[in-house]
């Protein structure tokens, strides 16, 4: 999964993130050269018009926030490990952040509450269970205690042991029950006793067993009914209990929390802003890697601003950041080229590296002229940065010099480790054209990455993953015949998903499904056979670099010898280093970024420090 996710990052632009900051205009120019010190921020302006910020209405709603805490006596978690983003407005921020913390207390006022009458329910029949077992074999139950008569007044109560009964109340013990350390007195009196028997027992720390009306009769249905009724509470309890663990745990209310928090530093500060009566309003773009990183740079810069995270302007498309790296940035200049991928397409700044090296150095296949290419990059690249990418393909020029044992092209210095283009120009023209379907082929599958990541796989499987299905049998055709039999299947299935995707867009024209399939295989093919020209260039480098050293040969003056071969590899170096560099960029940007890239996005421009 980590290998996955670091794909992710390699392959997808970063998408900025908008941000705006309330800043003191004294601390404005600090704020932003901190800013700049990431290299990961651009300032752009918003059309929306910032509102002047009304001070003494944030510190009412915080006021009125914390009295109502107080008079609650709620005890808020912890929420300092939580971010703060001011999504809306600071004036909004805590009039969210009273309501918020209302609407909290009283959810968790409710689950309390409820809690407390589960608790006092269970107690009650914990004591209606001792009771039934001081019955014993009695099975007449307790239900005629359950409510009051229309001459007698009736109840259960339970008492200490310890604890003697008045006199006065002894007359209206009908009968009294022991169990443990606890007396059950069943009393029965006339109605006029009642309040006297209430007060009189409150003396003597009794406490009265309520009967529930659903208690059925016999003491046998009783203990039933109650020992499940004690089980439903047990599991209701658990149930509120957890309710609280999570209401308390809510993400939410640390949010707000931590949004009032800076509130409550920005007012504490306001005195000294306010004095002025002004504030920057600055805004601009983040692809800083946590949500609160603009709040840290200037937490960390010590600039009193206050920070928000609102949607961007809707008519502003948020610029990405490309793909940064030691060994991706000689090769922009493909970028430039090429236009910044979006949020949602692939950044091929991740495989240009690879895919460009081995094309030059396989069309451009000598170790000594890859020296050379090796040795101006990294001369002339500490002062021109878009010529270094000739050290990457220097170094494969060599590597592949080695493989075809080519050393400026005299015969006999270095062994084939592989073998030699002109002894074998069939395959040569082999492993370009098995090239050329690996990288036709890796575009497709960034085809399908980019329909992930758009929400449309669901038609990329149903119309382009049959077309990928038939350029991989074609290909392995060549070799096994076998694999052609896929094909009536993979067309039908192409056939059968362009008309379900026509039929989704309420227009179905099998023409056009048949002509764009029929444009597809030909762009394939001809995409395909274009990387011939790969092989072609080699077996051309070979043959150019024979027709020097034999043209060379033929002085048998050394002098003469000498600067022929010399001027004859240099002409070969830059015209045809040219050639080959012009043919790798137009088989990448033709042939392969076709696939996937539409370039609809804009890069992030950094501001930079002074100086």
């Amino acid at each position: 999964m980590r290998i996955l996710d670091n794909l992710r990052e390699l392959a997808r632009p970063r998408e900025a993130n908008w941000f705006e900051l309330y800043v003191p205009r004294d601390q404005t120019v600090y704020a932003i050269e901190a800013l700049a010190g990431t290299g990961e921020v651009q300032l752009e302006p918003s059309v929306r018009q910032a509102s002047h910020l009304h001070v003494e209405n944030i510190r009412r709603a915080l006021i009125e926030l914390d009295d109502y805490c107080k008079l609650r006596q709620l005890a808020l978690p912890d929420f300092r490990s939580v971010p703060s983003r001011l999504l809306s407005s600071p004036e909004a921020a805590a009039e969210e952040a009273l309501s918020y913390v209302r609407r909290w207390g009283e959810r968790l006022t409710s689950l309390q509450e409820k809690m407390h009458a589960l608790q006092q329910e269970k107690e009650n029949l914990q004591q209606l269970q001792k009771l039934l077992d001081a019955l014993h074999d009695d099975d007449s139950g307790i239900e005629l205690f359950s409510h009051h008569g229309d001459f007698l007044c009736k109840g259960v109560y339970a008492c200490p042991l310890s604890k003697q009964l008045p006199p006065d109340l002894k007359e209206v013990v009908t009968r009294t029950l022991v169990q443990g350390d606890t007396a059950f007195f069943l009393f029965a009196a006339l109605p006029d006793r009642q309040s006297v028997i209430e007060q009189l027992l409150d003396q003597t720390s009794c406490v009265e067993v309520e009967i529930p009306d659903w208690l059925p009769s016999g003491r046998s249905a009783q203990e039933q009914v109650i020992a499940e009724r004690l089980g439903t509470i047990e599991r209701l309890y658990r149930e509120a209990q957890h309710g609280i663990e999570l209401h308390w745990a809510s993400t939410r209310l640390k949010e707000v929390l931590a949004n009032a928090a800076v509130l409550r530093w920005f007012v504490d500060h306001a005195a000294d802003i306010s004095e002025h009566g002004r504030y920057c309003h600055v805004t601009g773009w983040s692809t800083l890697d946590r949500a609160d990183s603009v709040e840290s740079v200037l937490e960390k810069a010590n600039i009193h601003a206050i920070v928000r995270h609102p949607m961007p302007p809707l008519t502003t498309l948020p610029p990405v950041r490309i793909l940064e790296t030691w060994w991706s940035r000689p090769f922009h200049l493909f970028q430039a080229f090429s236009g910044t991928p979006g949020s949602k397409e692939v950044d091929p700044s991740f495989i240009i590296p690879i895919v460009v090296p081995l094309l030059f150095g396989f069309m451009f296949p000598d170790v000594g002229h890859g020296l050379i290419l090796l040795l101006i990059g990294m001369i002339l690249g500490t002062r021109l940065r878009t010529i270094r990418f000739l050290i990457p393909c220097g170094v494969s020029s060599m590597f592949f010099g080695i493989l075809f044992g080519d050393l400026f092209g005299v015969g006999g210095l270095l062994p084939a480790l592989w073998f030699r283009p002109l002894d074998d120009p069939l395959r040569i023209f082999g492993v370009a054209l098995f090239f050329g379907f690996g990288l036709i082929l890796t575009g497709m599958m960034f085809s399908a990455i980019e329909a992930r990541w758009r929400g449309l796989l669901s038609e990329w499987f149903a119309r382009d993953a049959p077309i990928t299905g038939l350029y991989i049998a074609a290909a392995v055709g060549v070799f096994f015949n076998v694999a052609l039999l896929a094909m009536p299947f993979l067309l039908a299935w192409y056939l059968a998903g362009s008309t379900w995707i026509q039929y989704r867009h309420g227009k179905v024209a099998f023409s056009t499904t048949l002509g764009n399939l029929l444009q597809t295989v030909f762009e394939l093919l001809l995409n395909s056979f274009s990387f011939i020209r790969v092989g072609a260039f080699a077996l051309a480098h070979a043959g150019l670099t024979i027709t020097v050293s034999t043209l060379a040969e033929q002085f048998d003056n050394p002098v003469g010898y000498l600067v022929t071969l010399v001027l004859g590899h240099l002409l070969v170096i830059c015209i045809e280093g040219l050639i080959v560099f012009i043919q790798t960029t137009r088989l990448v940007f033709f042939e392969f970024f076709i696939r996937f890239l539409r370039a609809e996005g804009r890069p992030l421009k950094p501001l930079v420090l002074p100086g």
